[in-house]
């Protein structure tokens, strides 16, 4: 824990390293061999970007763990009927299509995704990835003006961002790991937005640190034990790097953005919990 927490005081953002043109030579070279030898590989995104969106400790064999993460997400809330393959989609922090990636490809006989997806995002070279690799009919991607230290991302001094979606155009707003990666101004305006851009009926699903329910990290690669406002953070220098909220403070934001029963649904072992709330 302690080599750890020194090593973090050094590197405290890895999404940062991977702009390294350097870093991005090594870290790419880990895929020369396992994209010959499996086509499935050739339509994911280059291993500096799935880095860059988070691994775990799999930082240079990671192929299959992109393909795989999403499917429990989708498998429990489409069974659950938060969204269907035909629903509008948004989520917010999409990075290099971690979980459009499974809408993409998913085909079972004649059924597929035949719904719109919006992913936003502050990485211009992530969303670029995602527009050459994804087709237009049913995915887009935005991205938005916000800034992150973490992801080198410089934008507008305001942290205000209007989704690109009409009023109540939306079935299911969500993001993994975004929040964990906010300071207040922008989570708030994330909430807000959602609620706009919901239907009636719709569902936001949002995962982040808590610090009720905290990591198995944590006391180790995580302490937060720095505040800005009602933010926990490890690094005040990249202060984006790792943030975690208390949870009565999260169910505060979303019922303040208009939603009438937010709750935090932790279960045994969660890294994340999340955020939930219903038109």
């Amino acid at each position: 824990m302690r080599w750890d927490r020194t090593l973090r005081r050094f590197v405290p953002s890895l999404a940062r390293l991977t702009s390294n043109p350097v870093c991005k030579i090594a870290l790419d070279l880990c895929d020369a061999l396992p994209r010959l030898a499996f086509r499935e590989l050739a339509g994911i995104p280059p291993n500096h970007l799935r880095v860059r969106v988070g691994v775990g400790n799999r930082v240079f064999a990671n192929q299959v763990a992109f393909l795989t993460e999403a499917t429990r997400f989708w498998t429990h809330f489409l069974h659950a009927g938060y969204c269907r393959l035909d629903s509008t989609i948004v989520d917010i922090g999409c990075g290099c299509g971690r979980y459009a990636v499974f809408l993409r490809d998913y085909r079972y006989k004649s059924e597929t995704f035949s719904g719109r997806y919006v992913g936003i995002d502050v990485d211009q070279e992530m969303l670029d990835w995602c527009t050459k690799h994804f087709d237009r009919e049913r995915f887009e991607f935005h991205r938005s003006p916000h800034t992150s230290q973490a992801y080198r991302a410089q934008g507008a001094p305001t942290p205000f961002y209007r989704l690109p979606l009409e009023d109540g155009t939306a079935d299911f707003v969500f993001s993994v790991s975004l929040f964990t990666h906010l300071l207040e101004e922008e989570l708030l305006n994330y909430c807000r937005e959602s609620w706009r851009v919901l239907k009636p009926g719709g569902h936001m699903v949002m995962s982040f640190f808590s610090m009720e329910h905290p990591p198995p990290t944590y006391g180790g690669r995580h302490t937060f034990e720095f505040q800005v406002g009602n933010a926990h953070v490890e690094n005040p220098a990249v202060p984006e790097a790792a943030v975690a909220y208390h949870e009565d403070f999260m169910v505060s934001a979303a019922r303040r953005a208009g939603f009438d029963a937010p709750a935090a649904l932790v279960a045994p072992g969660d890294v994340q919990p999340i955020l939930w709330a219903r038109k």
